[in-house]
């Protein structure tokens, strides 16, 4: 099970800080954990002013993920407002492809041009097969290069719900019901005009916490020691408070939704 964070924030964050943060999230581990949080792969996806999405991911490698990772995104950008941040420790299922790009996260789902969600999660999607038998070929899975990875069906079916139900609300809960096994997701939906940030939670997984502020704004991150320690000033200057918490392991369910659109 893997870690993810991420924020939308009015004033960008060095993505220096970012990548300290992911260094320590990925090595992360309680005292009653097999496993640490992440070292298998690592990735970012950060939301531009011009509303494109620049992405880039690492697969296992020798040294630190996120160490590599942030050797190729500090060569083309220097700070972010909005990004979904991941490290990778993958089940046993997807051990063998971790080396490969296509195997780590953030992933991306466009049904067409004006619909972009990109995607971030911690967890297992026990029915991730039947859930890709029911979508259309024109759904392209980077994944099935190499062996689909459940991670990746979660935002191509996502498109396919908000074509299908009332309204956004309604689709996120059509997802959270939709999927099987214990799920924490974090998912920028960039539709035209209109752009959220999305957190889904379901079952018991590496755990979240979500910090929130009177301008809007979110940070939120698996494991709350981490954060705090990088983010510290950020959540001080901000004045943000613990709105979520739910602890490792904790059997919790819930959908939120933030428009991103700061006053």
């Amino acid at each position: 099970m893997c870690g993810i964070f991420g924020f939308a924030l009015t004033k960008p964050v060095p993505l220096s800080k970012v990548f300290k943060l992911l260094e320590k999230l990925e090595v992360h581990q309680y005292p009653r954990e097999l496993k640490p949080v992440g070292g298998y792969g690592a990735g970012v996806a950060v939301l531009l002013d011009d509303g494109s999405v620049l992405l880039e991911k690492v697969g296992k490698v020798s040294a630190s993920p996120a160490k590599q990772l942030a050797e190729i995104v500090n060569a083309k950008l220097g700070e972010a407002s909005v990004l979904l941040g991941h490290v990778r420790m993958p089940s046993p299922e997807f051990i063998e492809t971790a080396k490969f790009r296509e195997t780590a996260q953030p992933y991306v789902g466009e049904l067409d041009p004006s619909l972009t969600i990109v995607s971030v999660h911690n967890g297992k999607v026990e029915n991730y097969k039947e859930l890709r038998e029911r979508l259309g070929e024109e759904h392209v899975f980077e994944s099935e290069k190499v062996g689909l990875v459940d991670s990746e069906v979660i935002p191509h079916y996502f498109t396919e719900l908000l074509e299908e139900k009332e309204g956004v609300d309604e689709a996120l809960y059509a997802l959270f019901c939709s999927l099987q096994g214990s799920n924490a997701i974090a998912m920028l939906q960039i539709d035209g005009e209109n752009t959220f940030l999305h957190l889904l939670h379901k079952g018991k997984t590496r755990g979240l916490t979500v910090w929130t502020n009177e301008r809007n704004e979110v940070i939120f991150c698996s494991r709350k020691e981490p954060l705090t320690e990088e983010f510290s000033k950020i959540l001080a200057t901000g004045k943000f408070k613990e709105k979520i918490a739910i602890p490792y392991q904790e059997n919790t369910g819930l959908t939120l939704s933030y428009p991103i659109k700061f006053e």
